[in-house]
């Protein structure tokens, strides 16, 4: 089993991560090597064959994606668990910050969920095996390989898991358009399990009821206008700039 990487940022991210067996780097015949020259120097020196493929192979086999001429055969991304995303946390100079996504299906959102979750620090992220988005090629290309470098566990049920992590110190947030409770009015200088729900349907009512507190992104309009991403992003910034200060 393994996986299909295409586009040049998630191989190089991968090469780089080093998580991952590379088993074969294909190349289009009609790609020129200048732009990836790193990503193919780096597959070269660690030994990964190089197969050029004519343009059908990738539309055959990964249709209309953004290839850009490379795609990877590769091992499936490695999972973390709980114990080793606290452990990272904990020896970071950083308080501990734990992205919890609840119900995250659409693999863009995810994407770009764990691509500002890696800019702004957070040690991991934790996921449901069920109404979740897979870790797959896909999530990758939308989070320009961040996905690569990212802890990520994958839990039976996320309410034991938020209380399993409440139980070792941290607090838990959730974000929810319902709440009273401004994203900069929250405090968030302590240890923290940020949780995100799903697109449309938000956090389950269960998951709320776990949460220490919910917050909201405050809106000008009536409606809830700001998907996943977006309010999670917007979020994982404020988290850091109160830490910053």
């Amino acid at each position: 089993m393994g996986d299909l990487l295409y586009g040049i940022h998630p191989i190089y991210e991968a090469l780089l991560a080093g998580r991952r067996e590379f088993r074969r780097l294909y190349i289009s015949k009609s790609r020129r090597i200048k732009g990836i020259e790193t990503l193919f120097e780096l597959a070269r020196a660690g030994g990964t064959p190089v197969q050029y493929k004519a343009p059908d192979y990738f539309k055959s086999r990964l249709g209309d994606s953004v290839h850009q001429g490379v795609a990877a055969q590769v091992s499936e991304l490695p999972l973390s668990d709980e114990r080793a995303i606290l452990k990272k946390a904990e020896t970071d100079s950083a308080l501990p910050l734990i992205l919890g996504l609840d119900g995250i299906v659409d693999p863009q959102n995810l994407g770009s969920l764990v691509r500002t979750a890696l800019a702004m620090g957070v040690h991991g992220i934790i996921l449901p095996k069920t109404r979740a988005a897979p870790l797959s090629p896909a999530v990758s290309k939308a989070s320009a390989g961040a996905m690569e470098h990212m802890l990520f566990a994958r839990v039976a049920n996320l309410v034991a898991a938020l209380q399993r992590l409440k139980k070792a110190g941290l607090w838990v947030a959730g974000s929810h358009a319902g709440s009273q409770n401004a994203v900069d009015q929250a405090d968030f200088n302590v240890g923290l399990v940020l949780v995100i729900g799903g697109e449309g349907k938000g956090l389950r009512p269960l998951v709320c009821k776990t949460c220490d507190y919910l917050v909201c992104v405050p809106q000008k309009t009536g409606i809830d206008s700001l998907n996943a991403a977006v309010a999670g992003a917007m979020i994982m910034y404020e988290v850091t700039r109160q830490r910053r200060k």
